[in-house]
């Protein structure tokens, strides 16, 4: 890669891969940032098996090693020849670092691969070249290197210190917010905040006369189970990087960013087990059972107020397993998902005004105005309790209801489905439901435009840049097969990458 891109991305790329590295080790810790930059443009790329031994007790050092990838493990060998391993290294860390100072007669320990491992190798010849350059930290290099005893004994607490801190975290119990659990966690809360969306209004609406079935005792509680769950994660366990990319996995820390993050309010009301009143009043009529129920169970939807959070999460879950998702499609889904749950809301709501009409002016013909009674779907006479709604008839009101709320949100408006002009209550939702979808109206044309624009202007240029090329291949008496080849060329990088050459890309690496 380094030989096919230009000399000052090759620069650029090579500082971007080692910096981490170099810049976590402590032996360079006081040195000139010129020689640090030299440092990183000078070290050499390396890979090494499983349980290969780089420092043996053979051949002395005469690099420094740093682990870009893998583990390592430091070794003594004891008296009767066993190994016993002093120190575990893994990926940013580096060892032998005293062979640059000093030439090494023996290595003071052994170090051997525990898995695969990317590392980058200083050389004692190339570091020396590069130190004369630096009087200043070949001068302290050399003050380290008469202290010899003093610089160890440093190295050895810094090395304890970063040990502790290790061990530290791998004895704490919490959860790596970039972990493939909490990746699948997030899409799995994000189902069954969509569930709660749909279903609860759904019954509370439309599911007339019907009991609380096990079923749905099942549903709602696995719910609620998650939920909990999910609290107690953010609250106690789920880490989290902090302004200096510092992983914090402390549990007091992580209970204090949730509550700052204002999210702890909102899930501690959603998990509140208000359907234990339905216990007390199992029917609230024209309510009855199972619509009582679910109408203590409204409290789950506080949960979408972080349904783009969730969304986002799942996005860049996907991202990461390596599932590409193209930018322009996904936001038209999104929309649409905002869309539908609008419109599945204001169904339920729309109904729920009708079927109350009904039930309080029941039998009473003269006094049913609703626009459910207009179009036929409800019983003129119904009764709390009574016999259960057919699910055939619960899918035709809510499929009339859904019409009415998709065309009144797109501003459509056919007409044939209207509120009762006798209903106050059926006219003042339905100018507030105008308003909303003079909203939603607003906001699908700026998300349209939005991604019209990008395409437009990404086409533009290409069909520019391929004028261009056109007007020099013309201008040039450019043979007819070379011509061929250029447009091939062009159409196949527009194909690929947008008409956006790689090189290029590499301009955007840090």
């Amino acid at each position: 890669l380094r030989e096919a891109i230009p000399n000052h991305l090759s620069t650029n790329l090579l500082v971007h891969i080692t910096q981490p590295m170099v810049g976590d080790c402590d032996f360079f810790a006081d040195c000139e940032s010129g020689l640090i930059r030299k440092i990183m443009l000078s070290m050499e790329q390396v890979f090494f098996g499983a349980d290969y031994m780089i420092l043996s007790t053979h051949v002395p050092s005469d690099s420094m090693y740093f682990i870009k990838k893998g583990r390592v493990d430091l070794m003594v060998e004891k008296d009767d020849k066993s190994l016993k391993v002093i120190r575990k290294l893994d990926a940013n860390d580096s060892f032998a670092e005293g062979c640059l100072v000093e030439n090494w007669t023996k290595n003071p320990f052994l170090a051997r691969t525990a898995t695969e491992c990317e590392m980058w190798v200083l050389k004692r010849s190339v570091f020396r070249n590069i130190l004369r350059d630096f009087p200043r930290s070949r001068s302290l290099l050399r003050q380290i290197t008469m202290k010899t005893d003093d610089t160890r004994r440093r190295a050895s607490v810094h090395g304890a210190l970063k040990a502790a801190e290790k061990a530290k975290r791998n004895s704490a119990h919490f959860l790596h917010p970039h972990s493939h659990f909490m990746q699948a966690w997030f899409g799995l809360i994000l189902t069954v905040t969509l569930y709660s969306m749909i279903a609860v209004p759904f019954r509370v609406a439309f599911l007339e006369n019907h009991d609380v079935s096990m079923s749905w005792v099942f549903l709602d509680y696995f719910g609620d189970l998650l939920f909990f769950a999910d609290f107690i994660f953010r609250a106690a366990f789920l880490a989290f990087y902090d302004e200096n990319n510092n992983l914090v996995i402390g549990h007091r820390d992580i209970w204090e960013r949730y509550l700052q993050s204002g999210k702890v309010k909102w899930h501690l009301l959603c998990a509140l087990p208000i359907e234990a009143v339905a216990l007390v009043v199992p029917a609230l009529c024209p309510l009855w059972k199972l619509q009582t129920w679910s109408l203590f169970r409204l409290n789950k939807l506080l949960r979408s107020i972080e349904m783009p959070y969730l969304i986002r999460r799942v996005e860049s879950s996907l991202a990461k397993a390596g599932v590409k998702v193209p930018k322009n499609p996904l936001k038209v889904l999104k929309l649409l998902l905002v869309i539908f749950l609008l419109a599945h809301l204001n169904s339920c709501v729309f109904f729920a005004i009708a079927n109350f009409n009904q039930h309080a002016n029941s039998g009473n013909i003269d006094g049913q105005h609703n626009w459910a009674n207009s179009e036929g779907l409800i019983d003129l006479s119904p009764q709390c309790p009574g016999t259960a709604v057919p699910l055939k008839a619960v899918s035709q009101q809510y499929t009339a209801g859904l019409y009415w709320a998709m065309a009144t949100i797109s501003t459509v408006g056919y007409g044939d489905i209207t509120g009762d002009l006798d209903s106050i209550q059926e006219i003042l939702y339905s100018t507030l439901i105008l308003i909303v979808g003079m909203m939603v109206y607003t906001l699908v044309i700026a998300s349209l435009e939005d991604i019209v624009a990008q395409l437009d202007v990404t086409s533009s240029l290409y069909k520019m840049k391929t004028d261009k090329v056109n007007t020099y291949a013309q201008i040039q008496c450019l043979p007819e097969h070379l011509k061929a080849k250029l447009g091939a060329y062009y159409e196949q990088l527009w194909r690929s990458h947008l008409g956006i050459k790689g090189e290029k890309l590499m301009r955007y690496i840090p």
